[in-house]
């Protein structure tokens, strides 16, 4: 899923998806009841996209602090955002050891585990940035357009014609060469409105 695509509403429990969206107005769905519901501009929303997290050294983006809690846990889900704090804190420590706790407080943690078991019963992992869904998709359209080029180029040869250049050279007996066993190179909207920062979580990068 696109993770800009996956807003917290301030107010509001929950994640929600985007539907659609205009200048005055969201048109969004809860990932909780699947209910949907116009959001006006007024209101502060924060797309996940824009989110990053305290931790001792660089900020992290909750994309990647959510993707190491999915991996650690095998794409499970987590304990219940509404355990004891030391309890919530043991869990993340184990995930996040980095993350500064004289700044990510109780109340984050609980709003973290919701939103990671939130994204799991959704299925909403891998969680992806939209520009590197572009970006591949840019790719791949380009060797497309390559392959439609070369196949124009190339018209097919007529059964049992000769290439030139090639007189005297024998065609039984010849193999064709091995295919390669190299693996192939594998090649992510929030509204324009500014995010508010969440508690304990840094806005941007």
């Amino acid at each position: 899923m696109v993770i800009q695509d996956i807003l917290a509403i301030a107010g509001k429990p929950g994640l929600f998806k985007i539907l659609s969206s205009n200048r005055t107005t969201l048109v969004v769905e809860s990932m909780l009841d699947r209910k949907r519901m116009s959001i006006p501009g007024t209101v502060r929303v924060s797309s996940l996209g824009d989110i990053t997290m305290f931790t001792t050294g660089d900020d992290l983006h909750i994309r990647h602090v959510l993707t190491r809690m999915h991996d650690h846990l095998k794409g499970a889900q987590g304990i219940d955002h509404r355990a004891e704090a030391g309890e919530l804190r043991a869990f993340i420590d184990a995930i996040i050891p980095e993350l500064d706790h004289n700044r990510v407080y109780n109340s984050d943690l609980k709003k973290l585990i919701q939103w990671y078991n939130t994204l799991i019963a959704q299925g909403a992992f891998p969680l992806e940035m939209r520009e590197d869904l572009e970006a591949t998709d840019a790719a791949a359209e380009g060797g497309s357009e390559a392959e439609a080029t070369a196949a124009v180029a190339a018209p097919a040869a007529k059964p049992g014609a000769a290439a030139k250049g090639t007189k005297g050279a024998k065609s039984a007996g010849t193999k064709a060469a091995p295919k390669s066993t190299a693996p192939k190179a594998s090649a992510k909207s929030a509204p324009a409105k500014a995010p508010t920062r969440v508690a304990g979580a840094k806005k941007g990068g």
